[in-house]
C-alpha cells in the first residue's frame, strides 16, 4: 500500500469519530434576520461558556483535522464562521479569546470589504482585507468560502477553478500564509467541486449536509448553530451530530434559509 493511499484510508476511518463542527455566520443584534444567520453576542457567549463547562475546547478546523489524524480529537469542537462578517471580528473574537478558543473564518476572497449581496435580505458588511489579517494575527484560521459566493454544483470548469483555486491563491497572497480549508457556499457541491478542492491543494473542505458516499476531508459535515440554541439544544445537537454522521452520513439542518 502506498503512503498516500494509507493516509487516505486513515482519514476516512477516523471520520467515523469526527467531532461536532458548529457553523455560524454573524454575531450581532439585528432588527431583522429572515435567513436566521445571526446569533446575538449574549447568546454566543452563553454557547462558548457551555462548551467550556462541558470540558470542551473550540478549535479551528485545520487544528481539528490535525488532531483527528493524531488520535487526539477527544474533547474538541470545531467552530466555523462563513462569509466573513465584520460582526465576527467585533463580537465573536473577544469571546473566543476569553475562552482560549480558536475558529476558522471562511471568507469570500472577491468580496472583501463588500456586503452579502447574494442574500435576499438585509445588507451586512463584510470584513475588508485588513480586518481579515487582524483575525489571522489573533490566531484564527482563515479559509476560503469561494471568490464570489456561488453554488458550485454544476458550474463550468473555468468558474470552478476561479472560485476554488483562484480564491486560495488570492487569500494566500493577502495573508502570506497557506490556506488549508474551504467551505462550499450554500453547502452546494458535487464530485467535480470536491475534486477541485483537492486539486487546488486544500487539506479539507466543510460542507453542510454530507451524503455518506461523499464523507471525507473534502466534505466534512457541520451543524448549524443559531439563536435558539440554548445549552439544552446544544447538548442534543451534539448527540444528534454523532448519530447522523455515523448512521445516516448527513446533518439535517432545519429552521434556516440555507444561505451558508
Amino acid at each position: 500500500m502506498t503512503a498516500a493511499l494509507e493516509r487516505k484510508l486513515l482519514d476516512r476511518v477516523r471520520l467515523g469519530r469526527v467531532p461536532m463542527i458548529l457553523m455560524y455566520h454573524g454575531v450581532a443584534e439585528v432588527p431583522e434576520d429572515p435567513n436566521l444567520l445571526c446569533v446575538t453576542p449574549a447568546r454566543f457567549a452563553e454557547q462558548m461558556a457551555w462548551l467550556e463547562r462541558r470540558g470542551l475546547r473550540g478549535v479551528g478546523i485545520g487544528a481539528l483535522v490535525d488532531a483527528m489524524r493524531a488520535g487526539r480529537a477527544r474533547g474538541l469542537v470545531g467552530i466555523t464562521f462563513d462569509d466573513g462578517y465584520v460582526s465576527v471580528l467585533e463580537a465573536a473574537l473577544p469571546v473566543l479569546l476569553r475562552h482560549d478558543f480558536t475558529a476558522t473564518m471562511f471568507v469570500i476572497s472577491g468580496r472583501l470589504g463588500g456586503a452579502n449581496v447574494w442574500d435576499a435580505g438585509p445588507s451586512w458588511p463584510l470584513m475588508p482585507a485588513g480586518q481579515v489579517a487582524e483575525l489571522a494575527a489573533a490566531g484564527m484560521e482563515i479559509g476560503s468560502h469561494g471568490a464570489t459566493h456561488v453554488r458550485l454544483a454544476g458550474v463550468s470548469a473555468d468558474r470552478l477553478d476561479a472560485e476554488v483555486s483562484g480564491s486560495r491563491k488570492d487569500l494566500t497572497a493577502l495573508l502570506g500564509a497557506d490556506i488549508r480549508g474551504f467551505a462550499y457556499p450554500y453547502g452546494s457541491m458535487d464530485p467535480a467541486a470536491r475534486r477541485a478542492v483537492a486539486d487546488a491543494g486544500y487539506d479539507y473542505a466543510c460542507a453542510v449536509e454530507t451524503p455518506m458516499a461523499a464523507l471525507g476531508l473534502a466534505a466534512l459535515p457541520r451543524i448549524y448553530a443559531g439563536q435558539q440554541d440554548t445549552a439544552v439544544r446544544l447538548a442534543a445537537k451534539r448527540l444528534l451530530y454523532r448519530a447522523h454522521v455515523l448512521i445516516k452520513g448527513s446533518i439535517v439542518v432545519k429552521g434556516r434559509g440555507g444561505n451558508a
